[in-house]
Parts: structure tokens; C-alpha cells; sequence
């Protein structure tokens, strides 16, 4: 089946289907479970980048439902329609990667490939270092796809040091200039939704978030090195270049390199049939 008419506003109708879940104890996270559409079928768990949602991800979950995978995605905590607690420990990133470990725990049998954006791709790494070291037989993933990822992310901006107050009267600037980068895209519509999602943000947890966040190190790195993966890069991503993905492909050297050429910093949202495209490609190549 084809993909050419997968847009960026494709999948909405996915979201009747998403549902708050307590994935561990006080922390319920808005989840999307979509089956694939045959037990030998792959499913792909997509997971977003820092302040980010699942939106993001719906028009390619949309395409890779149209293939026939299943898929899984979900809101981290304090973003979306997750809950969204005034607790700075609650944005550690070791609890954001638990929460993964939660959802990935929750799995249906078969085969999962996982997806990870931005830094998001960093919680993925991690997923599958820490899998690595369990060892367990059927407990593993069939590979991964790294979209706009990079081996390293600045950590902890110092913008982050001021007072939420602050950070609360700088956000819609700061969401322009974030957006003026990440977005290859001159649509209106799709501007003013990514502006939307981002000014909801609550500022609290963005301070949280970007003051304890850290960069996947190079034994975690290290651990994924076996595993078939796909890195997609947006030929015109104003934040991750060109060389950012080679230092993380050159670490992991059964990675395979991808441009996607008319989108920017998220091209599972401006270009969502052609990622799918790409990862039906990569799935079937193993």
C-alpha cells in the first residue's frame, strides 16, 4: 500500500484512541496502542523529543498503520496530555527512561523496532543499553531508527537558570526561534500548530527537563552497536547538521544514513510518508 497521501495532518483520528495510563506508580502518561495488522507484522514504538507529544508522530503512525505495523506512542511526562506534576525530580531523565521501560515492559509479543526523535533518540539508546545488560532471551529490539539525532546535545542551557516567571514571558520567542530552525515547512496551519503545542508547555517542566537532562554516553552507545539502525536526517534541519549524524553513525556501525530533503528538524512530521517509506525499507532489509 502506499504513502503519497500522508500529510502532516493525517492521523488525527488516532487520537480517539489514545488513553491515560499510570505506566508506573503517580505517573499517567497519554498512550496510543495501535495492534499490527497481522501477528507477524513488526511494531514500531515511537518516542518523541524533549517537549514534544505524540502528535508529532501522528501522520507517520498513520503511514505505518497504512503498512500494516503496529504501533505505540505516547506523551513523556509533562508534556501533551500527560500529567503534569510541579515536581523537579519527576523530570530526572533516568525517570524519563523508566517511563520507557514501563511502556516497552507493556509490549504485545513480536518483533519491535523502536523510534526515537532529537533527544528522544538518547532516551532510545539508552532503552537499548539497558536491555543489553539484562540479557534476556526474547527481551530484545529488532533494531533502531534515529530521526534528526545527534551523538551529542547541549545540556543544560543556562537560559534554564532563570526564574520561571521569566522563562514564562520568554516562551513565545523562544518557541518562534526554536520553530524558525526546526521547521523546513512555511505552512501557516502547520506553524501555528507547532507553536501551539510548544507555548503549552508548562515552564516548570521545561526548566526541570533541560537543567538534569545528559547525553547518552559512549558505553550506552557502545551496548547498541550490534543493532541494525536507520539514521534520518531532514536535508534542511536547522538544529542537528549533516556531521552531528555521522559522529553518531561512525559509533554504530551498522547504522545506515538517510536524507529526507524538503524537511527540516522533524521529518516524520513535514515529509511522514517518505520516513515510512524509509522505515518499511530499513524493516524489510533485516
Amino acid at each position: 500500500m502506499s504513502c503519497e497521501n500522508i500529510s502532516w495532518r493525517s492521523g488525527q483520528e488516532l487520537l480517539k484512541q489514545a488513553t491515560l495510563v499510570e505506566v508506573r506508580p503517580g505517573r499517567k502518561l497519554r498512550v496510543l496502542r495501535q495492534e499490527p495488522r497481522e501477528p507477524k507484522m513488526p511494531t514500531c514504538l515511537l518516542v518523541h523529543g524533549s517537549a514534544a507529544s505524540l502528535t508529532q508522530y501522528l501522520a507517520l503512525a498513520e503511514a505505518l498503520k497504512t503498512l500494516g505495523y503496529g504501533v505505540v506512542c505516547y506523551d513523556w511526562l509533562g508534556c501533551g496530555l500527560s500529567d503534569k506534576p510541579d515536581h523537579w525530580e519527576s523530570y530526572a531523565f533516568d525517570e524519563l527512561l523508566y517511563d520507557l521501560k514501563a511502556i516497552w515492559d507493556a509490549k504485545w509479543p513480536g518483533k519491535y523496532f523502536v523510534v526515537g526523535h532529537s533527544f528522544g533518540s538518547h532516551l532510545v539508546l539508552r532503552l537499548g543499553a539497558m536491555l543489553a545488560d539484562t540479557m534476556l532471551a526474547g527481551d530484545t529490539i529488532a533494531g533502531l531508527i534515529l530521526l534528526g539525532a545527534a551523538k551529542q546535545f547541549p545540556e543544560g542551557h543556562p537560559i534554564f537558570r532563570l526564574p520561571v516567571f521569566v522563562l514564562q514571558w520568554l516562551q513565545p520567542s523562544l518557541t518562534k526561534a526554536f520553530l524558525q530552525m526546526a521547521l523546513a515547512s512555511n505552512d501557516p496551519e502547520l506553524i501555528q500548530q507547532e507553536t501551539d503545542g510548544c507555548n503549552a508547555n508548562p515552564m516548570y517542566m521545561c526548566k526541570a527537563y533541560y537543567r538534569q537532562v545528559r547525553n547518552v554516553s559512549d558505553d550506552e552507545i557502545a551496548k547498541c552497536r550490534s543493532l541494525p539502525s536507520l539514521l534520518i536526517r531532514g536535508g534542511q534541519d536547522g538544529i542537528v547538521s549533516a556531521s552531528d549524524v555521522e559522529a553518531l553513525a561512525v559509533a554504530m556501525p551498522l547504522a545506515q544514513m538517510k536524507t529526507v530533503a524538503n524537511a527540516g528538524h522533524v521529518p516524520m512530521l513535514e515529509e511522514p510518508g517518505k520516513v515510512a517509506e524509509l522505515i518499511d525499507e530499513f524493516i524489510k532489509s533485516i
